[in-house]
Order: structure tokens, then C-alpha cells, then sequence
């Protein structure tokens, strides 16, 4: 009975598999233990468990509150994940024009230097802004209650930045004066290899918030 239950709220619940897995072995540790002491009672393992499940509540009404914390959680990594990729991207573009003989000029041309500043600046507000989402899934859900839309928003968050950071990113390849030194390095397959593939990320988090929420 407390294996069919706990395999019925696996398949109720949709995060991140390590959380999950963490919230199904507490939540079978505590039906286990509440089958034991019945038992203790009088009653036999088949009744006790029966009982146990009882207690425990029906799973469409069990689920909700551990899918508002699989969501929240989906929600902070992939808030975090933003913060991460962000942070590291220019650090990755300065070695790259480094490499490329531009690191010092690489400002001169003004609309290089005008599109950098854009990427800069966007990109220190969103780590900002990701920043907020990853409190208020985490720490702040004592003062903004456990919502599941935290996770939607962050979910949209990540589309967003992601279509942002894109257009940014091909836009500073076509003004980087190194694009037409070393093309074979640089230019769009090394921005989408810097660039794309950790927004690839980016966006399957985002998605894997939308789902969890």
C-alpha cells in the first residue's frame, strides 16, 4: 500500500530529480513509520499501512504543496544559472579578443564600443534581476509565501534573457574588429560556442520551470 502510494505521487510530481527523490524517501519514511506504530496498536501490516495512507492524505491533494517546492527550487537554479552565465560570458569575450590581438583596441570602433556598453549594462541588471528571482524563491518565500508563479516568472525570465543575450551577441560579433582577423577563430561560431550553447542551458531551465509550475 505505501509502495503504490508513493509511486502514485512520483508520478504527480515534475523537478528536479535529486529534490524529488529527497521528498518521496521522507515522505515514505514518514508513512513507514506511522504504518509501525498502528501496528504496535494491534493492527496488522495490511490495515496499518491502509491507515498510514489515510493519515498521509490522497495524493491529488498531497502533491500540490511538494510541486510548489519543486517549482520554487527549478526556479532558483535556473536564476542562479543566469547569474553564472552572465557573470562568466565577459570573461570568456575578453580572452577571446585577447587571443584575437584586440583586448587593448578592441573599444576603438564606436559602434563596438556603443553595443558593449549595451551588453554591460543589460547584462549587470539582469544578474541583478536574477539575483531577486533566486531570493524570493528562496530566502523570501518566508515573507512572499510559496507561489508557484515565482517559478513561472522565472521561467519566462530565462526565455527572455536568453532571446536578449542573443541578438547582443551576434550584434557584437559583426562589430568586433577581431571578427575579421581571425575568422576561422572567431566570428559567429565562436560567439554561438561561447555564447549559444551556455543559453541553450539557459533556456532548458527555463523550461524545466514553466513544467515544474
Amino acid at each position: 500500500m505505501i509502495d503504490r502510494y508513493v509511486a502514485e505521487l512520483d508520478k504527480a510530481l515534475r523537478g528536479p530529480r535529486t529534490v524529488k527523490a529527497d521528498m518521496l524517501a521522507e515522505a515514505r519514511d514518514g508513512l513507514v513509520d506511522a504504518a509501525e506504530a498502528y501496528e504496535q496498536c494491534g493492527l496488522d501490516r495490511a490495515s496499518a499501512e491502509q491507515r498510514a495512507v489515510a493519515d498521509f492524505g490522497p495524493v491529488d491533494v498531497v502533491a500540490p504543496d511538494y510541486q510548489t517546492e519543486l517549482a520554487l527550487t527549478e526556479g532558483r537554479r535556473t536564476a542562479l544559472l543566469i547569474c553564472v552565465v552572465l557573470t562568466l560570458q565577459p570573461v570568456a569575450w575578453w580572452l577571446l579578443m585577447s587571443f584575437a590581438g584586440h583586448g587593448a583596441d578592441a573599444r576603438a570602433d564606436t559602434d563596438y564600443a556603443r553595443i558593449d556598453d549595451v551588453v554591460r549594462w543589460t547584462g549587470a541588471g539582469t544578474i541583478g534581476m536574477a539575483l531577486a528571482v533566486a531570493i524570493a524563491t528562496g530566502p523570501g518565500v518566508r515573507y512572499l509565501g510559496a507561489r508557484r508563479r515565482l517559478a513561472r516568472a522565472a521561467g519566462f525570465f530565462a526565455f527572455l534573457v536568453c532571446a536578449v543575450f542573443a541578438v547582443l551577441g551576434v550584434l557584437l560579433t559583426l562589430h568586433s574588429p577581431a571578427t575579421g582577423s581571425l575568422v576561422g577563430v572567431t566570428g559567429l561560431p565562436m560567439t554561438a560556442l561561447l555564447l549559444g550553447v551556455p543559453l541553450i542551458g539557459v533556456a532548458v531551465a527555463g523550461r524545466r520551470c514553466l513544467a515544474a509550475s
